[in-house]
């Protein structure tokens, strides 16, 4: 079964620089939209099932023992 591609919506990639702490303004997510969903389409390809949207190094535990 083969999955959908995703492609976040303004709003959705609105959100995530607002989620981030992120200020950015319409005029900049409108004439950068392109390129910032397509990352963010890209983080979601690579990332593990079961550990959410995120990039996969967060699967890895790196402590100093």
């Amino acid at each position: 079964m083969s999955t959908p591609e995703f492609l976040p919506s303004e709003a959705q990639v609105a959100a995530a620089f607002s989620y981030a702490g992120l200020t950015i303004s319409p005029e900049r997510l409108a004439a950068n939209y392109e390129s910032y969903s397509s990352a963010l389409a890209l983080i979601r390809t690579a990332s593990t099932p079961g550990l959410g949207e995120t990039v996969p190094a967060v699967g890895f535990k790196a402590s100093w023992d």
